[in-house]
């Protein structure tokens, strides 16, 4: 798909380098979205005006165009890294389920056994 317009005002391109920071999208999926003739020309733009949009506060969030400019490499790496974090979580939350599942049977049985009561009753004395 190539985009029709052959001119762009620096306010369109300043307006686009923004858009495309805070897209989180590639460079060619970006092209593709805007119309834009090819990642040379963003290319350009970017090479053009990178001085001043690190001194513009384009946002108050980093991570935006910190994810703008991460390969699917880098996505696919953190994307397994949180799969293997999620499992441990689950493991250890399962781990824990079970923990409090034996102290609460602990408790009943000493209960029982002792006929005394070990857990404390709702409506505390005051």
């Amino acid at each position: 798909m190539m985009g029709e317009k052959q001119y762009y005002s620096e306010e369109e391109k300043l307006s686009l380098l923004d858009s495309y920071y805070h897209s989180g999208l590639s460079k060619r999926s970006f092209c593709v979205h805007h119309g834009l003739c090819g990642t040379s020309l963003l290319n350009k733009w970017l090479r053009k005006y990178d001085s001043l949009l690190k001194s513009l506060p384009l946002s108050s969030d980093q991570e935006a165009s910190d994810m703008a400019n991460r390969s699917k490499e880098d996505y696919k790496d953190e994307n397994a890294h949180l799969k293997k974090r999620v499992k441990e979580l689950e493991k250890a939350l399962a781990f824990s389920k079970l923990e409090t599942e034996a102290r609460d049977l602990l408790i009943t049985r000493a209960e029982e056994y002792f006929k005394i009561p070990i857990r404390k009753k709702s409506g505390a004395k005051r």
